[in-house]
């Protein structure tokens, strides 16, 4: 799978999921808290994931990264 970056954009309240501004295009992708459980997710957090799309839309699933931060977290 491609490696993709983005920023945390904005809590979406009604899905529950956190929404991604991609580096490079225009997709909106999303964040279940459940595939990040272990990153502290906050509003212009930069990320870098993997994308996997299901029934309700575009997801980021987090790439291990060996550091303090966290997965997926720069």
């Amino acid at each position: 799978m491609k490696v993709a970056t983005g920023t945390v954009k904005s809590y979406d309240w009604v899905r529950g999921d956190w929404l991604i501004e991609l580096d490079d295009e225009a997709e909106e992708v999303f964040i279940n808290r459940k595939d990040w459980r272990c990153t502290a997710l906050s509003v212009g957090k930069q990320l870098r994931f993997q994308m996997v799309h299901r029934p309700k839309g575009i997801y980021a699933l987090p790439v291990r990264v060996h550091h303090r931060g966290g997965l997926g977290s720069e």
